[in-house]
This record gives C-alpha cells, structure tokens and sequence, in this order.
C-alpha cells in the first residue's frame, strides 16, 4: 500500500484577467501642471518614457511627497509590466514596485481620492497580475520566481481584504486554497519542503477537504513519517480520518509510522486496531498476512514453528479472501502456501521425533494429526486457485509459474496422501503447462 504522493505538477492557474480601470485621465482635475508630461505619455501608451518621466519627478525633494505622483508611478509601472517585451522578472518587480506606489499613494492622500475614484480595481489586477506570472514561471520550471510571485499575489489578495475593498468582478476569501497550493507546489519544485508544509498546514489547520485536497493531508503524513514527528503524526492522522471517514488513503502511513520501529509485535498490534476499524478493508488484511506469512516462512523467519502465529495467520487470510474482488485469488493463494508449508512444517517436526515415550509419540501422532487437516484443508484452497487459472485463457508468465505452483502442491500432497494416481493428474497437468 505505498501511496505515491503527488506535488500537484499541474500548477492551479487563474484565468489572465485584464482589469479595464474607468478613471480616464480627463477626469482627474487638480493634477500638479508637472504631471503634465507624465499624463500625457501614459495616455500615448508609451509607458517606458512615462517611467522614466514619473521617476525623474519624485526624485525632487519637493516632490517626494506628492500623493498623485505615486498613484501614477503605481499606474504607470503596472501599465509597463503588462507589455509583450517585459520579461517575466521584470514584470514581477515593476507590479512589486506599483503596489508599494499605491500604498504610498494612501499614506500620503488620506481621502484615498484617486484610487477611491476607480474602485480599488488597481489592487485587484496586481492580485491577477501576480498570479499570471506565478503560473508563467512555474510552467517555465522557474520555480523560485514562482512561489515568490504567488506569495506576492496573497500578499495584494490580504492587503485588498485588511481594506475589506468588493469587487463585482470577484470575490476574495481569507484562505485562497488554489493559490495556496500553488506556492507549496513551487516551494516542493524548489527543493523548499519546509516552507511547502508550513503552506500545506494553512490548509490542514483550516479543516479545508474535498476530493482535490487530499493529497495535501498525504503529503504531510508522509512529512511527518519521515521526520519521525509522532506529535504532527498523530494529529494529522487524527484530521484526515476526521474529514475523509472510511477513506483508506491513511492506512498506509499508520502501518509505516510503526513499521520503522521494526518491532513486529508492535505492528502486528496497529493491524489488528486497524482491522477493526476498516472491517472491509481488503489490503490490511491481505497485507497483515504477508507480514506474518513472512516472519513464519521467510528467509529471516523470526517466528518459525510458532503454532499460535500459524492459526492467527488462517484467521487473518480469511478475512482477505472474504473482502477480496471476485476476479482476483491473491489472498486464496497466499493461503494455499500456508496451509502447504504449514502441513510439511509439522510433518518434519513428527518425522525428527524418534523416541518411544509415550508422551512424545503422543506429540508426534498430534503434528500428523494437525498436518494432515491442513493438507485437507489446502487443497480445497489449491482446487479454487487451479479453478481460477483455468478459467484465463491466455495466461500471464507470472499467472503460468503461481498454477504451475499449486499444481505442484497437489501433485505432493496427493503422494504424501499414497494417491499416486491423483498426484500423477496434477503432474501431466503440470507439464502441459510449458506448452501452452
């Protein structure tokens, strides 16, 4: 169950809205017969001129104080941001620039006129603005650049709500969820993680859910698993099995935040919790028993020969099979090689025992007596795999080597059973294989 974490590579772009501002320069009256020049060649379009203009009339001492002029510098170098040659780095200033220009602008005019005039529209199309060039840079793999554009965009989206400014264009909200994701997409692409989870946490901590959200909650349990912050683990954890019930998404990074201690009694215990709380859950189960399949036959077996663990393992395979889909036989399978090395398990344990104690050739008559059930038992399992295989008909490599196995198993179990002529079907079965 290893859920693969995605860094949303598709980045949430904003339509590139162009805000028509209505102040025209006709209207404006009061204007400082200095702005003259600047007026007019903003009003000709020819904005770099009207930059250099407006910058060499705020470098005057006297006029560094002149509340118009920066509602013009602002104009003005927003209007330049937005021309074709404008490289995406250059815009992102001049736009930095414009906004600190309307902030000074309100400073100085606490009548607010000209921007009052235009609706505050200015600030909107800096939020569109910033946005545009953070989505144009991200698709550029200018990653950096991207999340700083972005953040400008939240930065402008705050200051416009501080203002409490509507728009019959838009509606902003307090926590912009596209925009957010955004950035921490940018941060994850700029090999900024941590700055990326403080983002994703904004989320989290807002309760936000949804189907296009989940990744985030997955994202920070993998975060936190590999940080081995059991605290923001746990509290994760806790929230997303809160806002997504029944949802299974989070079962992988339980059973690994427990798995890493490598104490197996400790994992085996997080399965059982788990069971019960995920009662239809085929992967819990089915991956329970390989963890106890392995530890009793694997090549490190630390539980080999553990009879209680060997019955707890058909319990659990049960499970599996019973919320397995009907077109699959994984769990069936895996119970049909238990059951096979349980049995030879216990027919090798009865053969080592020589002594004619009574007590003992008791224990040994026992292990026949429980090798030969499960010999019973595994072959109803091996008759549904055989079943199954038989049924497709063109088989896979691996779907060929898994029949060709239980095939195997009964042509042994059958010999075992002295039934000669029955392990002698399954053989000719066998060997017909390699010919298919």
């Amino acid at each position: 169950m290893n859920n693969q974490i995605s860094l949303f590579p598709k980045i949430k772009q904003m339509k590139n809205i162009t805000i028509l501002l209505l102040l025209t320069f006709s209207t404006l009256i009061s204007i400082s017969q200095d702005l003259d020049e600047v007026i007019e060649l903003q009003g000709k379009m020819k904005f770099q001129d009207a930059k250099t203009a407006i910058d060499n009339y705020l470098q005057n001492p006297k006029k560094s104080a002149d509340a118009e002029a920066y509602y013009y510098k602002g104009r003005i170098y927003n209007s330049l941001s937005r021309e074709g040659s404008t490289s995406k780095d250059e815009s992102f200033s001049l736009k930095s620039i414009a906004f600190d220009a309307f902030k000074k602008n309100q400073t100085l005019d606490k009548k607010d006129f000209y921007l009052l005039l235009e609706n505050h529209t200015s600030f909107l199309d800096l939020y569109y603005g910033f946005y545009d060039i953070g989505a144009k840079q991200f698709n550029s793999k200018n990653y950096e650049m991207a999340e700083l554009a972005f953040k400008k965009a939240i930065e402008v989206k705050d200051y416009i709500l501080n203002k409490k400014y509507e728009y019959n264009e838009t509606v902003l909200y307090p926590i912009d969820t596209a925009l957010i994701l955004n950035i921490a997409a940018s941060a994850i692409q700029a090999k900024k993680e941590d700055e990326a989870v403080a983002y994703y946490k904004i989320l989290t901590d807002a309760n936000i859910n949804g189907a296009d959200n989940k990744e985030v909650y997955l994202y920070l349990l993998d975060y936190y698993t590999r940080k081995d912050n059991e605290v923001e683990l746990k509290n994760i954890l806790t929230k997303a099995k809160r806002l997504y019930p029944n949802d299974e998404s989070w079962i992988d990074a339980e059973i690994k935040s427990v798995s890493k201690s490598g104490d197996k009694s400790k994992l085996f215990s997080k399965y059982e919790e788990l069971i019960a709380e995920y009662p239809k859950s085929f992967l819990l189960p089915y991956n329970y028993s390989v963890e106890m399949y392995n530890s009793l036959y694997g090549k490190d077996a630390i539980n080999a020969g553990d009879n209680q663990l060997s019955i707890k393992l058909s319990d659990i395979i049960k499970i599996a099979i019973n919320n397995e889909e009907k077109s699959e036989i994984t769990a069936t399978m895996l119970m049909t090689n238990h059951l096979f090395n349980m049995a030879f398990d216990l027919l090798n344990r009865a053969s080592q025992i020589k002594s004619t104690n009574p007590e003992e050739l008791k224990r040994k008559s026992g292990l026949k007596a429980t090798a030969n059930k499960s010999l019973d038992d595994c072959i109803l399992y091996a008759e549904n795999v055989i079943a199954f295989y038989e049924s497709i008909e063109q088989k896979t490599s691996l779907q060929k080597a898994n029949y060709k196995i239980v095939l195997g198993y009964l042509s042994d179990i059958y010999t075992q059973k002295k039934l000669p002529v029955k392990a002698t079907e399954y053989d000719k079965k066998n060997a017909a294989v390699d010919k298919m």
